[in-house]
């Protein structure tokens, strides 16, 4: 297996995305069996897609734009980062759906539908990027697992912009859309995958008795704001945002774990406005993340990815903006990254809006969370 990978922060966007491309494939003579692609705002997507492909000749393509890009130089907010893999018997196939909100689970299945339409396979590593401004994405990735099922592993992220959220793109070798949902399966490539996020609850449990997609009107049959505010000595809701940062909510899953659930702003009547979908009926706790234990996750987020990837060939992080935001360099992902898997190891990713991973076969949407996926060879 041959991995390259490349970055450039220039302008124009033709420009930017050629260097990225030519960096990633220096010194390799194989066609990249896939192409990966992560951009921020401020670039043409159009144009970096067609840069990119004019250097990567038939290869597979799936990018998508973020809040930053991820490097091994480390993070940057603005940016074009290209990664290609090439290898015998590695093959790669994409596909690209139009969202639908109404009708996420159907989005999912037509998704999955196509990947094995284009690749008649049992197994592999389906990377998938949706809108990070959709709402029911969760809902969206359970009808893809509908389709494809256990014995594939799943990783990616909810696109974005930088933080505008106005706007962004997902994008194949087909072209760029945006409110779309775009996906590549991976095959001949040993792959492991963590997940992870190090925020503790805090406080007593809180029913969620009202809420409707990504709003939680009530806890506990109280306005929902009221609530919160009150959990936390009172504050105002202009100060909401800030708060919303360093204490999220943890809704408990089946197995006891915590999925993250980010709010973003108060809306008239107290309703609480979160980045992704919440359940009715759900308990949640007030979240807290002490910069020790938020490094110590993601020490265990590599630790799981490596325990099954063989000889690291690769790195793809996948790390929640709002994870960035709250530490501030203070926990160091990259670093701790390129700490576990070794300083030569070649690195790509972006910063997301929501985070898809699986703690044990069934991708999930995570919020504030790190995703980890570790390809190479089997030792």
């Amino acid at each position: 297996m041959k991995v390259g990978t490349g970055y450039s922060r220039v302008l124009p966007s033709r420009e930017a995305a050629g260097r990225a491309a030519a960096q990633a494939l220096e010194g390799s003579d194989l066609r990249p069996a896939v192409t990966f692609v992560f951009t921020t705002e401020g670039y043409d997507q159009e144009q970096v897609l067609d840069s990119v492909r004019s250097e990567v000749g038939g290869s597979r393509v799936i990018g998508a734009s973020g809040a930053g890009i991820v490097t091994s130089e480390g993070i940057f907010e603005d940016g074009v980062c290209v990664m290609v893999i090439a290898g015998p018997g590695i093959e790669a196939v994409t596909a690209i759906e139009d969202f639908r909100p109404e009708a996420p689970g159907e989005t999912g299945k037509r998704l999955g539908h196509k990947l094995l339409a284009a690749k008649a396979a049992t197994s592999g590593t389906v990377f998938v990027f949706p809108d990070g401004l959709a709402g029911n994405i969760a809902l969206m990735l359970r009808g893809l697992y509908d389709v494809l099922g256990p014995d594939f592993k799943y990783a990616g992220g909810g696109t974005g912009d930088n933080l505008r959220f106005l706007k962004t793109y997902q994008f194949t070798e087909s072209g760029v859309a945006s409110g779309a949902v775009a996906a590549a399966l991976l095959t001949g490539v040993t792959v492991g995958t963590g997940v992870g996020h190090g925020w503790e609850p805090v406080g007593s449990p809180l029913v969620i008795t009202r809420a409707e997609d990504k709003f939680i009107h009530e806890f506990d049959e109280r306005p929902a704001f009221s609530v919160y505010s009150e959990r936390l000595g009172g504050i105002e809701p202009a100060r909401f945002p800030e708060y919303g940062l360093r204490h999220p909510l943890g809704i408990v899953d089946a197995a006891g774990r915590f999925i993250i659930r980010d709010p973003l702003r108060v809306l008239p009547g107290g309703t609480l406005e979160l980045v992704t979908e919440v359940p009715p009926r759900a308990v949640a706790y007030l979240m807290d993340g002490r910069m020790e234990r938020l490094a110590e996750a993601a020490r265990e987020v590599f630790r799981a990815a490596l325990s099954t990837a063989g000889e690291p060939g690769f790195v793809l992080f996948f790390n929640c903006i709002s994870r960035i935001l709250l530490t501030r360099g203070a926990v160091d992902d990259v670093r701790i990254g390129r700490e576990a898997t070794g300083p030569a190891v070649p690195v790509a990713g972006m910063l997301t809006f929501g985070e898809v991973g699986a703690y044990a076969d069934v991708p999930l949407f995570h919020n504030k969370a790190l995703v980890a996926v570790i390809g190479g060879q089997p030792r």
